[in-house]
């Protein structure tokens, strides 16, 4: 039995090493081609992305617009931590990184309808099975009001208390139209990148956003120490303070 230990733990390794081991380094240093950066738009609420004036619309027009600040922040900020490691960017890179930022804010609608739905087709399905349509019927508007309240008031209290992102990340060889490698990161906030920020600015809902895409980005920089020849403890440089002052909360120059 003792025998077998050492050879699953070597298997065990092995499976959940990462693919991206077997890439091989760039010639001219670490090095990526940064491709297309989006956001996809499931808001429903503005003050949820940014601040929301006095008497400022909730529009999509001001939502959209919202959402391709933070794109164009995420861009730039990325660039910045990447550069910071020692990662350079160059259009003859041989890989090409892609991200797209799946959620942002707030929790999507299609996920609510999608709580609420199963908790009625539950409660309607017992009665069913039950043979009795009556209570079928019953359980399934007691579902209705119980899932309803339950996904709707606890998604509007997550936003309130919470700066959810959700980061996918997509890597492509050269010429290879599928990903070698993809990873997504979800963040409920990033506050703990905010404790040392005035108060003002832990309370501005646009730069807690920043602050939770911030800390996507850290773990993706962290997981792509495994590409032969790229930069390693890039946890330690990102944690540097100067670094955060430079990224949080500014606005990008020329983008």
């Amino acid at each position: 039995m003792r025998r077998m230990v050492i050879p699953c733990l070597c298997l065990l390794a092995l499976a959940c090493a990462s693919p991206l081991t077997k890439l091989r380094p760039g010639e001219g240093g670490p090095s990526l081609r940064l491709g297309a950066v989006t956001v996809e738009d499931h808001s429903r609420q503005l003050k949820r992305l940014r601040p929301q004036g006095p008497g400022e619309a909730n529009t999509p027009e001001a939502r959209r617009a919202a959402l391709d600040a933070h794109g164009r922040w995420l861009q730039w900020a990325f660039r910045e931590e990447a550069q910071a490691c020692g990662i350079a960017f160059r259009e003859d890179a041989p890989y090409r990184l892609e991200l797209a930022v799946t959620d942002l804010g707030e929790i999507r609608t299609s996920y609510i309808l999608y709580g609420i739905a199963s908790g009625v087709a539950w409660g309607v399905g017992t009665g069913l099975v039950m043979h009795n349509t009556r209570l079928a019927v019953g359980l399934g508007g007691y579902e209705l009001l119980e899932e309803s309240a339950f996904w709707i008031g606890g998604s509007a209290l997550f936003g309130s208390f919470s700066a959810p992102a959700v980061l996918e990340a997509r890597l492509y060889l050269p010429g290879e139209a599928k990903p070698f490698w993809t990873e997504t990161y979800y963040v409920l906030s990033g506050r703990s990148l905010l404790k040392e920020r005035p108060k003002a600015e832990r309370s501005d809902r646009a730069i807690q956003l920043e602050a939770s895409l911030q800390k996507a980005v850290q773990k993706l920089l962290e997981d792509l120490e495994a590409i032969p020849g790229f930069p390693a403890r890039t946890g330690e440089r990102l944690r540097d303070k100067g670094l955060r002052e430079r990224i949080l909360g500014k606005a990008p120059q020329g983008w």
